[in-house]
């Protein structure tokens, strides 16, 4: 069984800080809590490796939440939809068997929408499924390789909010 880990990064400031625009906003003081206390929620959830998208905010929060994993910049991930994000997916080993993204609304919601499956867990679903928040966090479960991700079955088990 692999565990897939989708992030939305943590609070950022508003506007972006000058020639960077949008992709230079960093995370505010309550994101880099929140990418802590993500940190401390996945601690155990045996995270190998960290995708996240080049935008600043996303990278703070991946390496803010201080887990023993691999923080892999993606350039692709920063307006990636569902497709972005799968193909980016597919690019993990097998033997991988728990991984993150941190990346960015819509395509992080869409994607847990998508992978949710016929019989998610109801109290995850609750949170998840209707508003995707800064610092979330969802988990999936599913049996197969990386690349056939969207073709597979899969399950939403957990999901919680840094």
């Amino acid at each position: 069984m692999k565990r897939l880990y989708l992030i939305r990064h943590g609070e950022a400031e508003f506007m972006g800080r000058g020639v960077r625009g949008d992709h230079g906003r960093v995370l505010t003081e309550e994101g880099r809590q929140q990418a802590l206390h993500l940190g401390e929620l996945l601690a155990d959830a045996g995270i190998r490796v960290l995708l996240t998208s080049t935008a600043d905010r996303a990278v703070q929060t991946a390496s803010g939440m201080g887990l023993d994993a691999e923080v892999r910049p993606v350039e692709d991930l920063y307006h990636a939809g569902t497709v972005g994000l799968l193909k980016a997916l597919a690019t993990l080993d097998n033997s991988v068997d728990a991984a993150a993204v941190v990346g960015h609304a819509p395509g992080v919601p869409a994607l847990v929408d998508e992978l949710a499956g016929h019989d998610p867990d109801p109290r995850a679903a609750a949170a998840a499924l209707h508003h995707y928040p800064t610092a979330m966090a969802a988990g999936i479960e599913f049996s197969g390789s990386w690349a056939d991700l969207e073709v597979i079955p899969s399950r939403l088990f957990w999901a919680e909010r840094g």
